[in-house]
């Protein structure tokens, strides 16, 4: 694997004030330094949530740029080659290749990191108590398998295992030289195994008791909402059994999760997201079951998003046509209110400026980018229901909580389940992943003001190329 960083760099770079790191050479010695303590873990632990920030990630282009300009969420202009060669998916174009590169090294090196912990786990186990061992171990096993995921999710072909011949490395341990590499069935069993494993791990998450917000004297204990918790892991487990067609155990796990929707995971006002607040709550926090913490949301969001400061050539918006097209004209949809309110003419044309991420007085709201939210759960639930009406009732229960008319005619299901994943997950990275897991063959273009131009899709569309140098191996 292609400039594989260990985790002890990134500790070392971590923790550059801590003397005692300072002078260790990267070798067995420093690695036993680095775990030969509880802080060690969390260090550790800590470094690879941080690592997920970047812009190689979802610190951006998994979130709210490269993966959504694929999906057709922002009207890219022209002069602005790179990221028009992402929203027309010229995957073979140069600067393509060069983010499908950044993203394929840093996911996998951050795997090989997760791998190196979890070995060091039982290699130290005499260092954790079995609060600290299990917690991390679920952890772990959890990032592994969303890591895995993903990068099924974006270098597979769609999941169709009649004609899927492509492999991809799994890796359940540490190692430099083994490329393990897996047929797409195979692949998903090994996610599938990662996620009860950290099911089972997780059994006595605090979160259990004491919902994703607690606040303990061991930091690292609170707050398990920037963490990959036991409900976190349920809904990915349902996403991830949606994703291979598995709709009975992913209704199941789903259930899991919409079963303490009230208790921890309360629904958004409209109230709290009206952007006459000095502190809206655009990210709907509550609802979040795994986010990561990023204190530079307010420099992505100018660097980006921003219309007062960013010319037409480098901003990326939606046409305000398409916005009111997509919120069928309904202002009162707390969507609409909490990302889009402001429309503003750049270059002749309409656009709604998306200020999900722009800054507010709430400095935790206002710092979080979302991975998991509940609402994934209902809708996850309301496809999967075997009799739809039952299916309507999941669904109902998000319309009546974003400002929208409930649903009657269960004939409509599947379309308004694509109308809410298109207005539900904006710069959250999911609206393309949809797309591939139901071989969509046309989407709607970015650049068509009235949103009836439809950009066909061959399925090779939904598959980013795996990197050159890595494709020999695969």
């Amino acid at each position: 694997m292609k400039n594989l960083f260990l985790l002890l760099t990134i500790l070392l770079g971590l923790n550059s004030c801590n003397s005692w790191l300072d002078v260790q050479p990267y070798d067995r010695v420093a690695e036993d330094v680095v775990f030969g303590s509880v802080k060690g873990f969390e260090n550790a632990l800590n470094g690879i949530y941080i690592e997920l920030n970047t812009n190689s990630l979802y610190g951006q282009y998994l979130s709210c740029e490269m993966i959504e300009m694929m999906a057709q969420r922002y009207n890219v202009n022209k002069s602005n080659v790179f990221n028009y060669d992402l929203m027309l998916h010229k995957y073979t174009e140069e600067g393509c290749k060069i983010r499908f590169e950044s993203i394929w090294e840093k996911a996998y090196s951050l795997i090989a990191n997760i791998n190196l912990l979890l070995k060091n786990c039982e290699t130290h186990r005499d260092v954790l108590t079995d609060e600290y061992y299990y917690l991390l171990k679920g952890e772990c096993h959890a990032l592994r398998a969303f890591m895995h995921f993903d990068i099924f999710r974006l270098f597979a072909p769609v999941y169709d295992l009649s004609v899927n011949t492509i492999s991809l490395p799994y890796y359940t341990e540490f190692s430099l030289d083994k490329r393990p590499a897996y047929k797409p069935e195979e692949f998903m069993n090994c996610v599938i195994a990662d996620l009860h494993s950290a099911d089972s791990l997780l059994q006595n998450d605090p979160v259990l008791k004491e919902g994703t917000d607690m606040v303990h004297d061991n930091a690292f204990m609170s707050y398990r909402k920037y963490r990959l918790n036991k409900y976190g892991v349920q809904l990915l487990l349902a996403r991830a059994e949606l994703y291979r067609g598995n709709k009975e155990a992913a209704l199941v796990a789903a259930r899991k999760v919409i079963d303490v929707q009230k208790q921890w995971f309360p629904w958004v006002t409209r109230e709290a997201v009206s952007s006459g607040r000095p502190d809206p709550d655009r990210v709907f926090y509550g609802e979040i079951l795994w986010g990561l913490q990023n204190s530079n949301l307010s420099v992505l969001h100018t660097s980006l998003f921003d219309g007062e400061n960013l010319s037409p050539e480098i901003m990326l918006a939606p046409l305000g046509g398409q916005i009111d097209r997509i919120f069928e004209d309904n202002r009162d949809d707390y969507r609409y209110e909490a990302y889009f309110r402001n429309r503003q003419l750049i270059g002749g044309l309409a656009y709604n400026l998306f200020e999900k991420f722009k800054t507010t007085q709430d400095t935790t709201a206002g710092t979080i980018i979302p991975l998991l939210r509940v609402s994934e759960a209902f809708y996850i639930a309301a496809e999967c229901e075997p009799n739809p009406s039952d299916g309507l009732e999941w669904l109902n229960q998000v319309l009546t909580h974003r400002g929208i008319q409930k649903l009657e005619d269960e004939n409509y299901l599947a379309s308004m389940l694509e109308k809410e994943y298109i207005r539900e997950f904006w710069g959250e990275g999911q609206l393309f992943f949809y797309y591939k897991r139901l071989k969509y063959p046309s989407i709607h273009k970015a650049d068509d003001a009235t949103y009836t131009t439809m950009m066909e899709m061959e399925m090779s569309d939904y598959q980013i190329p795996i990197p050159e140098e890595e494709s020999k191996y695969n």
